[in-house]
């Protein structure tokens, strides 16, 4: 009787289920391995220590947060909308933009939300596919070719792409915001600070461009949820129409901001792990039987002969990367996020051995 009541266009979905198995390490949702700074540990404790009155509604407007984001990307506060990570700001896009039938327009393969969350606002989900010739490279022609032949509401652009870990570069982006006014073009730089790109200070030209970032990946705070959005004053007006109030707790908003403050070792963090990313290509290149896709972002796409048996042997000894199973776009894929030099040697040497022992 329940499944009857439940939305015909929702019934196919499947809810999101991570590994819970023991591991030895974890390179599967493309974490950090680092810590938060000890100086920031030692702050948040004492802010729990002393009176954080989490009996008490947050900001519901994150204020504090949104300046601090602001004096950080060089943008007014009334530019960023704060959420419980990008998930939550993709639907209040959706839930924001889009009547009953209207399309969104996201690459593919790519994450899962744009498509789900559109679905979810009772829209319909038009993808690009990317080239899968050309290292799933983006193609703003094809883009501007699909926007003028659906007529979308909101295009969605990953750069870097997850999980392919390429890059759309920023003269292709700005031609599709040039030829896609009628659209709200989104563009999810969740990985971004590994590549040290940002299309951010088009904002003041483009009022129809939103900016997605969010704290879970180069600042090691996956466990608080938060991400956020920059775009104009008039388009975060609009997606804060439908923003629940009090979505990011007291607790989040004290993390994220005093991060923002111990910056150096952020940054740190991040040499480190793309020094790490051209390290393990590299290895990985050398290993018969693996195709690597370049990355721009905090792991690495390769394609495996016989993935199913490898990904099992390697879940075996304690080891997760990402599988994608039946994808027909990443077929015999998986997606390794990159790990401290330890955790990434340990993969190497059981991939060789896998790989050469089948």
């Amino acid at each position: 009787m329940i499944e009857e009541l439940i939305r015909t266009e929702i019934r196919s979905f499947i809810p999101y289920n991570a590994n819970q198995q023991p591991y030895k390490i974890k390179l599967d949702a493309n974490e950090s391995p680092f810590n938060l700074p000890s100086a920031v540990r030692k702050k948040l404790a004492d802010y729990i220590l002393e009176d954080p009155q989490l009996n008490m509604y947050p900001d519901t407007d994150s204020i504090q947060l949104r300046e601090a984001l602001g004096a950080y990307w060089n943008v007014d506060k009334e530019n960023i909308v704060v959420g419980t990570g990008s998930d939550q700001l993709i639907q209040i896009i959706a839930n924001v933009f889009l009547e009953k039938g209207e399309k969104v327009l996201y690459p593919a393969p790519s994450f899962g939300m744009y498509k789900d969350s559109c679905i979810i606002a009772g829209g319909k989900a038009i993808d690009y596919i990317l080239d899968q010739n050309n290292n799933f490279s983006y193609s703003a022609d094809k883009i501007i070719q699909v926007y003028e032949k659906e007529k979308p509401k909101i295009i969605y652009i990953c750069s870097p792409n997850n999980p392919t870990g390429n890059l759309m570069p920023q003269d292709e982006i700005m031609k599709v915001l040039k030829a896609c006014t009628k659209s709200i073009v989104v563009v999810d730089e969740a990985y971004a600070d590994f590549s040290d790109t940002t299309v951010i200070p088009y904002i003041k030209e483009y009022e129809n461009l939103l900016i997605l970032r969010t704290f879970s990946k180069a600042f090691g705070l996956a466990g608080i949820r938060c991400g956020y959005s920059i775009a104009s004053e008039k388009l975060t007006r609009a997606v804060n129409l439908a923003r629940p109030p009090y979505n990011i707790s007291s607790v989040s908003q004290y993390a994220a901001t005093l991060v923002l403050s111990n910056i150096d070792e952020i940054k740190n963090n991040i040499k480190y792990l793309v020094e790490e990313r051209e390290r393990v290509s590299s290895k990985l290149v050398e290993i018969d039987g693996i195709k690597v896709y370049g990355s721009a972002a905090n792991f690495i796409l390769v394609k495996i002969q016989n993935s199913k048996d490898v990904y099992t042997k390697l879940c075996e000894r304690g080891i997760f990367i990402r599988a994608f199973g039946s994808s027909t776009l990443l077929s015999d894929c998986m997606r390794i996020t990159i790990g401290t030099h330890e955790q990434n040697s340990i993969l190497l040497d059981e991939l060789c051995t896998i790989c050469y022992n089948k």
